[in-house]
């Protein structure tokens, strides 16, 4: 059964302002330092390895010159990222948007390398020496977006915090876009079905169209997490636990289950959901 809640309503309008705007700096704040800290990481171990033929630079101009790479590269791809939230926004499945994210920073980025060769060098390459540019580019792209993609897999949560004025008017607007009869239901969980996400509620289920981690962000108005890549559950939906092979499901109020994916196991059971 679920764990009660840390803390109350009432310590949380406590909190003092500086607190609450110290607290949403470093939330901000943690994202990049994240994302550009696997970029010095990933440097780091080219340095070491001397990838590209680069054992002709000393150490630290090796290091320069990959940390160089990996933090354009990083800025380019946060730049495709941000175009492609207003060019497309919600369109097509994570694994799909991933694919179109690579395939759009993987050449900018190899023109960025092409350039700082020119810079060291002092001579453009050869054109014929481009496709081997390119497939050197490719593998590292690929790997940067792997370790970000796993670094960020944890469930997210909309907690207690969001008893403030602001996240409560967010919460109204998710129930703004149900249909009448669902708005003052109580939400059990949410799960995506292509571009669809279905509300699960104590008047019964409903589809609307949007994105699951949309969803997610409008729902900090309830103490809830994310079980599964398509799946949200809300805590106080949550009548029994079953394990069965190693596979674990929530079983929630209104008959549904919901599949808890080892991805996020850990971080449920340290907040004492299992």
């Amino acid at each position: 059964m679920p764990a009660p809640m840390r803390e109350t309503a009432g310590d949380i309008r406590e909190m003092p302002a500086t607190a609450v705007r110290a607290s949403r700096i470093t939330e901000a704040l943690m994202p990049w330092a994240k994302t550009y800290g696997i970029a010095i990481g990933m440097a780091l171990f080219l340095t070491a390895i001397a990838a590209s033929g680069t054992d002709v630079f000393d150490l630290p101009a090796r290091f320069l010159y990959w940390a160089s790479l990996m933090i354009g590269g990083t800025f380019i791809a946060h730049g495709v990222s941000f175009l492609m939230d207003r060019i497309i926004p919600g369109r097509g499945s994570n694994g799909l948007r991933i694919v179109i994210h690579l395939v759009l920073i993987i050449v900018p980025i190899t023109a960025m390398v092409w350039v700082a060769n020119i810079v060291i060098n002092g001579v453009p390459l050869p054109l014929k020496y481009l496709p081997h540019l390119l497939g050197a580019v490719a593998p590292i792209c690929v790997a940067m977006t792997t370790l970000y993609c796993m670094a960020n897999r944890t469930p997210m949560q909309s907690h207690a915090h969001a008893v403030t004025e602001v996240v409560a008017l967010d919460a109204n607007v998710f129930r703004q876009r149900l249909p009448f009869k669902f708005r003052s239901a109580d939400l059990y969980a949410l799960s995506a079905e292509d571009h669809y996400l279905r509300v699960h509620t104590s008047a019964g289920q409903t589809l609307i169209l949007m994105r699951l981690y949309d969803a997610i962000r409008e729902l900090d108005g309830i103490e809830g997490s994310q079980t599964h890549r398509s799946w949200w559950v809300a805590k106080d939906a949550i009548e029994d636990v079953s394990k069965e092979g190693g596979r674990v499901t929530f079983r929630l109020k209104g008959q549904v289950s919901a599949p808890v994916s080892r991805s996020f196991q850990k971080a449920l059971k340290t907040d004492g959901w299992l």
